[in-house]
């Protein structure tokens, strides 16, 4: 099992699943994104609301995650290499998810880069 307590993101928000990728947002149309990438490559993961009504977000253990306050942001217990990854930016984490799975994003160059720039956009 995946051992996540480098992370200081774990002390506030613990993984009931540690095996599992650590999702870090709220249901507003950009936190959302991920979600709904993660439903349709079906790879498991567990939500951890980050409550900005009581500026969660600008907490130690968030920041120490995305130093840039904002969501949604992520945990991943099996990254490269088969060692944690953090990842905040939306578009960053869909990149990375895609290319995880070898899905949602084509292989080809040209229509790769398409994709992203519809993605950016």
């Amino acid at each position: 099992m995946p051992d996540l307590s480098a992370f200081p993101i774990t002390e506030k928000w613990p993984a009931r699943h540690p095996d599992r990728l650590q999702l870090y947002s709220l249901p507003t149309p950009n936190g959302v994104k991920i979600p709904i990438m993660l439903e349709e490559i079906g790879l498991p993961y567990e939500v951890h609301k980050v409550d900005f009504s009581k500026d969660e977000q600008n907490s130690p253990a968030f920041l120490s995650l995305n130093p840039n306050n904002k969501i949604p942001a992520i945990l991943d217990p099996n990254g490269p290499g088969g060692k944690p990854l953090a990842l905040f930016e939306s578009g960053a984490i869909l990149v990375y998810l895609a290319d995880k799975t070898g899905k949602l994003l084509p292989a080809d160059p040209a229509a790769r880069y398409h994709a992203i720039q519809w993605l950016m956009f």
